[in-house]
């Protein structure tokens, strides 16, 4: 176990590294600079070449990655070139609404899937199934961007007053009306993780059902009920439960776009508003926190399924076993 979690954490660091790099390089080297933007285009390059010595930009660009680097190693993701504030300060609370919008909507969309699937595979053949296979596909195809937009429509010019379609209440200001603004953000967000959930759940439920040990449950005479729920469905589990785990690294990518349709102040917003005014720390910041939540949901979907599945485990004790008696 320890040298499988050692494995995936120094994936996990390089991958960081990575992404580290490839931020702070795109958002150096993209059309314009945030000096421009802070004095505009009307100031003298004596007065734009103080402030980009105040900032840190007018080192190379080599020496400022290995000052940033240095920094991060340390813990310390800088200060937004704009309000001087740490970037830790301004990520935290949009983080907390970001957590929390993917966390309600998958555990929502991901019980939902499970249900759909399950009954899907218990009656092959059937209208339910049909729907399933067909409706999964359907939704998985619709842009949530585009989705978000004709729930704005609807929900806001069309039949207004029924259910926010913009805005964010904290739940500590009125718990009723924060659901309320959780609902069309969770539906549009998480449509296309249910149709997933719910395919893999039917697929892996109905491999299961005609797998060996189920034809033994029924050859002793347990219930259909007992047979699909306690018997099939744990085998069926362990590939929806990898499933729902990595969905839940993408549900937090993926509030990007659905928190400035939906006007969230959450992560995606954030990043949006600091990548449009080159806000270099920031930017890197929030690139830097996304990634790192995405890869440890990855992470404990990795563990979930090493724990569960018993192949992985024989698997990882062969190849240690190899390699002792290889030396």
């Amino acid at each position: 176990m320890l040298a499988f979690l050692a494995r995936r954490l120094a994936g996990l660091a390089l991958v960081m590294w990575l992404v580290t790099t490839l931020v702070f390089f795109l958002l150096r080297f993209s059309p314009g600079s945030p000096l421009f933007q802070m004095q505009g285009f009307s100031t003298s390059q004596e007065s734009r070449d103080k402030l980009a010595e105040h900032l840190g930009l007018d080192d190379p660009l080599p020496v400022q990655y290995a000052h940033y680097l240095g920094r991060l190693l340390h813990g310390d993701l800088g200060r937004s070139i704009y309000n001087n504030r740490t970037v830790t300060s301004l990520i935290t609370g949009p983080l907390a609404v970001t957590l929390e919008l993917a966390l309600v909507t998958a555990l929502v969309w991901v019980a939902i899937g499970i249900l759909l699937g399950a009954l899907a595979a218990a009656r092959p053949g059937g209208f339910l199934d049909g729907l399933v296979r067909v409706g999964s596909v359907v939704v998985v195809s619709i842009p949530s961007f585009w989705l978000g937009v004709v729930c704005v429509i609807v929900f806001g010019v069309r039949i207004p007053g029924v259910l926010p379609s913009s805005g964010w209440v904290p739940f500590g200001e009125d718990p009723v009306e924060h659901l309320r603004c959780l609902v069309l953000p969770v539906f549009v967000l998480g449509l296309g993780a249910g149709g997933i959930v719910a395919r893999t759940m039917r697929a892996s439920l109905a491999d299961a059902l005609r797998s060996d040990h189920v034809a033994y449950a029924r050859a002793a005479g347990l219930p259909e009920r007992t047979i699909l729920w306690r018997v099939a469905a744990r085998g069926a589990l362990l590939p929806t439960t990898t499933v729902a785990g990595l969905m839940m690294g993408m549900l937090v990518s993926g509030t990007v776009l659905v928190e400035s349709v939906f006007r969230i102040p959450g992560m995606g917003r954030l990043t949006v508003g600091a990548f449009a005014g080159q806000d270099y720390p920031l930017a890197t910041g929030c690139s830097l926190t996304i990634a790192l939540v995405f890869l440890l949901c990855n992470l404990v979907a990795d563990l979930v399924q090493f724990r569960l599945d018993p192949r992985l485990r024989a698997s990882l004790t062969r190849r240690r076993a190899g390699t002792a008696v290889a030396a």
